[in-house]
């Protein structure tokens, strides 16, 4: 079963692998510009039981694991040769087959149904340990732990389409309505709204119903540097990562391509393009009591699931 490591109490952070060996937890929003398939690739991990001791394995990078029983990748610890010596250790990923550097015991953790912790097997009392703000160590448990985190969840990596961001499921339907179309890059709202994963995203992660044209209309024009607008036609078109360094670095003109929230000063409408939990509490804020009652509802359920912070997958 393919998986992704979460510290407890941290459901928007995971371990990932940065470059060839190094290992690092972190959130989406602390790697900007990392597409969401490349950020949850290097976040993909699977157990390799072993059959010597009960409850024995190895934290087992998935990308590797076509190589076979005899090889791929593991999380490794006390490559030094001197973790006899110290409290705690780097962890890496590594081809080694040293079982004192890749063998963990897996034991279910004492506070949290589901969640797990990785004791060295032939090092009593050293965990698996997230040390914040991105740290992944092996070191000794103790009431000193500060805000080390020892127990972890085995998130299903079925589940890493909850963490993709509203531009993301709309970028990948249009790349998928270009595919069968011809009309120059631009796709129809209709044809937005109709797509199954634009309807899944909405049921499963805000809960709410499909948002209608002026919602969408409202989004688009608030990310004005990202996509192409067509509010005659009801279309929609992805600019080109070119064009779209060259909208943020040109002044915008006082045309169509300036956002409707800014054109008509209404805050409530920034809502509806708000990301982020400070740019809803921002949005929330400015706007009056009139704006946020002329609100829709789909987009007041997704404000109030931006406030409640990341979803986290069950």
């Amino acid at each position: 079963k393919e998986f992704m490591l979460c510290p407890l109490g941290h459901p928007d952070k995971f371990v990932r692998v940065v470059g060839d060996d190094r290992l690092c937890v972190q959130a989406r929003d602390e790697v900007p510009g990392t597409p969401f398939r490349d950020f949850f690739a290097a976040a993909r991990f699977s157990l390799w039981w072993l059959p010597e001791v009960n409850n024995m394995c190895r934290l087992r990078v998935q990308a590797s694991a076509a190589s076979g029983v005899e090889g791929g990748s593991h999380l490794a610890f006390g490559q030094s040769g001197d973790f006899a010596d110290k409290r705690e250790a780097a962890v890496a990923v590594s081809s080694t087959q040293d079982v004192k550097q890749n063998n963990v015991i897996a034991q279910a953790s004492p506070f949290s149904a589901g969640a797990y912790r990785f004791e060295g097997a032939f090092w009593p009392g050293r965990l698996l340990t997230f040390r914040p703000p991105a740290d992944l160590l092996m070191a000794k448990a103790g009431d000193d732990g500060g805000d080390d985190i020892v127990d972890f969840l085995l998130v299903d990596f079925s589940a890493a389409y909850k963490y993709m961001t509203m531009s993301e499921v709309l970028a990948e339907a249009v790349e998928k309505q270009n595919v069968v179309n011809t009309s120059g890059g631009y796709v129809k709202l209709g044809d937005l709204r109709a797509d199954l994963n634009i309807r899944l995203y909405f049921q499963q992660n805000l809960g709410s119903a499909v948002w209608n044209n002026k919602d969408f209309e409202t989004f688009f024009e608030g990310h004005y540097e990202q996509w192409d607008f067509d509010q005659k036609r009801a279309r929609v078109r992805l600019r080109p990562k070119e064009e779209q360094q060259q909208q943020l670095t040109q002044p915008k003109s006082q045309g169509d391509s300036t956002p409707r929230s800014a054109q008509e000063g209404a805050s409530a409408d920034l809502l509806i393009v708000a990301e982020t939990q400070a740019e809803v509490i921002r949005a929330s804020l400015a706007a009056s009591p009139e704006d946020l009652g002329g609100l829709s509802l789909p987009v007041l359920v997704r404000a109030l699931e931006r406030l409640g912070g990341t979803p986290h997958p069950p």
